[in-house]
């Protein structure tokens, strides 16, 4: 009788599992699944090679900047130092200045970020939000995020009343009663007071007419009298004086206007003219002279300083970050919320034109959002409006830490402990005072960062060994979602996965790193109900974390891998579609180098120096050899030649089982004696039913002898000469060759016995 496996869109699954012939991924799953990626279609395929990149100054991870369709980057957070790779493998920058310096390597992988055009947004629990702004190709900024404003904490509510030595500049300030506290150090604090109006009149070409308005606050001018001339409004910003309006006077006619102050510190408006002429009509004039009056009213205004030493409780030294509106005591004052004592933002992201910060230490369930399209800004107004700065607070019983956000039509906060979901009230955009949180469910999230696919948040669960999706749902009007580990729990236990990203083209995989080094894959079609999983080794090495950018064909998945005690950053290679056997490239940590004229040694391998290596040669499979100084010698001379670190890929059956009209075989004996295989573009490769007794699959058809052996794409039947009646019997197909092989079915040949 003969029993299809018609695909591998189960993945590999779980020994647990091996009992349920009637499970219905039991058909289409694998017992081991090494190095093969189950592809979009069903079918498996020996995963390329990854190809050298740049050694490492030690532990690293990695962070896709994705500038636009064409020019996308790679940045590599050491210790002291980050690293800007493009898609073409090119170093392009080196960033000394970065103060992730921690003594704890793995803190790096709690950086994380968000983007938009050219900036990226980075956040870390235990430093303050900064940014990696591209000015050009070559020319990147790694500074301090300068917030013009906020955000704070709720005002003072006690008796305390802080004064400052001056409005501007390095600043005492002094409280009426203990206050002050070392783990202020770094922090900024707020100043409220109500500056008064202003009034000055006069001739304003023989007289100094100037005033100082607030944010938000408005300057009213007005002529009077006779005279003739002009008149201008400046105000002074950036250490410049520009003119905001110039009126012209016809002798009788006075004029009036209010300029409104839009910036958000206190700017000097000042009247000027070079022509006020009030001598004419003598006899009207002496009664009402020409003159122009400049007023200002009275408003709330918020100064802000930052802390840079204590003194003691009640004196601290500090810098002035936005000038104060004066520099008596005031009750009105409020601290930020970030400092090394409090911590700082935990993730980071955009909604509805919005940076938003979210978690921290102190503030685990608390969210700050920008003013509307000014990311820069978390303050508010006076008079507030909707486009203000937001901060809120899940509600949620628990005081779990927000760790990621992604944002659909809402904004979807993910904690320690559950996920929420942020919105406007009555279906609005949000706004101060206007914005609601609702728990979806109580599954929480570890410290990876969630990918996103297509309309499916993906995130590894707060142990660190689940793996589950997250989407929203009409029957439960909420956002649910699975375990997607379950079938191949035994990848997982015992273990924590460290990284994940997403490589959408050409497979739709999920690439997750283990605590080991183990890379495990998982092929996602939810909507196909396909989530197969697949587990990477590569030889000597383990993997460290992965990103993803998009490449010229199909998304890149690069990779930080520890060989020994260096470190080094790869990418995988794409499988290469031109059916050219010398075009092929599966081989780990290694070049692939071409030339017309061709070669007999290659160099630059200093990186595997010691290493024993694989080598195709023009579509050949030449001898491994070990690299000295740098090289290996192929003995003639060829064109194109692919070397690095061999690869070995496993393909196991499940155990093969089938029920008929007598009953199950699993207690039955069972004897395969011929397999019908389906390939696609493939080579080389071994086949049987027990390790050590492993067939060659026969490649070679038309081929004279001397030339290499092309793709295969069909079927092929092979004897099993070894086989045996047993109990459990499994297949085995295993590729050793840097070549590629893709398996899309097995039609095993199967007697069964008593």
């Amino acid at each position: 009788m003969f029993l299809l496996k018609p695909s591998f869109a189960g993945g590999e699954i779980s020994p647990a599992l091996y009992g349920r012939t009637d499970f219905a991924k039991y058909d289409n799953g694998a017992a081991q699944l090494k190095n093969f990626m189950v592809l979009r279609y069903g079918g498996v395929a020996n995963r390329a090679g990854t190809k050298f990149v740049s050694k490492l100054p030690g532990f690293a991870v990695l962070r896709p900047f994705k500038y636009s369709s064409s020019e996308n980057y790679m940045i590599v957070f050491c210790r002291y130092q980050i690293l800007v790779f493009s898609r073409d493998k090119e170093l392009v920058a080196t960033l000394t200045n970065s103060p992730y310096t921690s003594g704890d390597a793995e803190s790096l992988r709690l950086i994380k970020y968000t983007q938009s055009a050219d900036v990226m947004f980075l956040v870390h629990p235990d430093y303050p939000p900064m940014t990696l702004t591209r000015y050009g190709h070559r020319n990147w900024e790694l500074d301090w995020m300068a917030n013009s404003d906020g955000p704070f904490e709720d005002p003072n509510t006690t008796d305390v009343a802080i004064s400052a030595s001056a409005k501007t500049g390095e600043v005492t300030i002094t409280a009426s009663s203990d206050y002050f506290t070392q783990d202020m150090v770094g922090n900024v604090l707020r100043l409220g007071h109500t500056v008064g109006s202003a009034y000055v009149t006069g001739n304003p070409a023989t007289q100094d007419l100037s005033v100082e308005c607030v944010p938000s606050g408005t300057v009213y001018v007005e002529s009077f009298g006779f005279w003739e001339g002009n008149f201008s409004l400046e105000k002074y910003v950036d250490g410049i004086w520009t003119k905001v309006r110039t009126q012209e006077g016809n002798h009788s006619s006075n004029y009036n206007f209010t300029e409104t102050n839009n910036h958000t510190s206190i700017i000097q408006y000042r009247l000027t003219s070079t022509n006020f002429d009030t001598t004419f009509w003598a006899n009207e004039n002496t009664r009402q002279p020409g003159h122009v009056t400049l007023q200002t009213f009275s408003q709330d205004y918020y100064g802000i300083v930052l802390i840079t030493d204590i003194d003691s409780p009640t004196s601290a030294r500090a810098t002035v970050v936005k000038r104060l509106g004066d520099i008596k005591a005031t009750k009105d004052f409020s601290l930020g919320p970030w400092s090394d004592a409090k911590g700082y933002p935990m993730c980071a992201g955009f909604y509805e034109d919005r940076l938003v910060y979210a978690g921290s230490k102190l503030y685990g369930q608390s969210f700050w959002m920008s003013k509307t399209g000014d990311y820069f800004n978390f303050g508010t107004s006076i008079p507030g409006v909707d486009t203000d700065a937001i901060t809120g607070s899940l509600n949620g019983g628990q005081m779990n830490g927000i760790k990621a956000m992604a944002t659909f039509g809402e904004l979807i906060m993910l904690t320690a402990g559950g996920e929420y979901k942020i919105s406007g009230v009555n279906n609005q955009s949000v706004a101060p005072g206007k914005t609601r949180s609702q728990a979806q469910e109580y599954r929480g999230i570890s410290d990876v960062n969630p990918v996103t696919v297509g309309s499916r948040i993906v995130y590894i669960q707060q142990q660190g060994d689940i793996v589950r999706d997250l989407a929203y749902t009409y029957e439960a009007d909420k956002y649910t979602g699975d375990d997607v580990n379950l079938l191949a729990q035994h990848l997982f236990e015992r273990h924590k996965l460290v990284s994940m990203a997403y490589q959408q083209t050409p497979n739709s995989i999920i690439w997750i790193v283990r605590d080991d080094g183990m890379l495990l894959g998982l092929t996602y079609l939810k909507e196909q109900d396909v989530y197969a999983w697949h587990k990477h080794e590569t030889l000597d090495g383990q993997f460290i974390d992965v990103a993803v950018i998009a490449g010229e064909a199909e998304d890149e998945l690069w990779c930080v891998v520890k060989r020994g005690s260096e470190y080094f950053v790869e990418i995988m290679a794409e499988r290469d579609k031109s059916q050219k056997v010398e075009d092929q490239y599966f081989v780990d940590c290694g070049m692939q180098i071409e030339s017309k004229d061709g070669i007999s040694t290659v160099t630059g391998l200093d990186h595997l120096e010691g290493k024993v290596v694989s080598i195709l040669a023009d579509g050949f499979v030449l001898p491994q050899q070990k690299v000295v100084a740098g090289s290996v010698n192929l003995g003639y001379t060829y064109h194109k030649i692919s070397v690095g670190l061999p690869i070995e890929s496993v393909l196991e059956t499940l155990p093969l089982e089938l029920t008929g009209q007598d009953g199950s075989t699993l207690a039955r004996r069972k004897r395969v004696h011929k397999l019908l295989l389906m390939f696609k573009d493939s080579s080389g490769g071994r086949f049987g039913l027990k390790e050590g007794k492993l067939d060659e699959i026969k490649w070679r058809t038309s081929e004279a002898y001397g030339e290499a052996i092309q793709l295969y794409s069909g079927k092929q039947e092979v004897l099993m000469p070894s086989a045996s009646f047993e109990k459990t019997v499994q297949i085995l197909v295993k590729q050793n060759e840097p070549l590629p092989l893709t398996v899309l079915s097995i039609v095993p040949e199967m007697q069964v016995g008593g």
